[in-house]
């Protein structure tokens, strides 16, 4: 099945399926959903940079990415970028009947970033989310970083897109 991308126009849509996915990957692991800002989706949704993808019609995959990152990079040891993208809020909608729609994204928010002239893609991830940090990772992103303090634990990634490799920092020790 091939996911139609387009650029997401109704917050309401992107603020379900998010919540959709986070309440699916709650019950998987155990664990809450975390609360997700109405206000930070209409931001994103206003700004661009959130991209919806649609299987026969249907919203099932939501990312959001671009320029401005969701946290401070230059506080973490994270491996200097001169154009890094950042992507975030990876959502698929637990009834989605592709079952590589967030493989799919992924690899749409790198082809996006790439476009635009990005020389590497930052993402930060719930460490308690181990399927997506196994996609991200296999996708090739590297973990650098995990910060477990409260309210929630986030694991932040970098991965150098083609043909404008950033310099070297050192991957983090150990599995975070």
């Amino acid at each position: 099945m091939t996911l139609q991308w387009a650029i997401a126009t109704d917050e309401g849509i992107v603020h379900a399926l998010i919540e959709a996915s986070d309440r699916a990957a709650a019950e998987r692991s155990g664990g809450i959903a975390p609360r997700r800002r109405r206000e930070s989706t209409r931001y994103l949704v206003s700004r661009g940079v959130v991209h919806l993808g649609t299987a026969e019609a249907v919203p099932v995959v939501t990312v959001t990415v671009g320029p401005d990152p969701s946290f401070s990079p230059e506080q973490l040891p994270l491996p200097p970028a001169e154009r890094p993208w950042c992507m975030q809020r990876l959502a698929v909608h637990p009834r989605c009947p592709e079952p590589l729609a967030g493989v799919q994204a992924v690899r749409y928010a790198i082809e996006v970033a790439s476009a635009a002239g990005a020389d590497a893609l930052r993402a930060e991830a719930n460490p308690d989310l181990a399927d997506v940090l196994r996609v991200l990772t296999a996708l090739g992103f590297t973990r650098y970083h995990t910060d477990d303090s409260a309210p929630a634990p986030r694991t932040y990634l970098q991965l150098a897109l083609p043909g404008r490799p950033p310099a070297s920092v050192p991957p983090a020790d150990g599995p975070g």
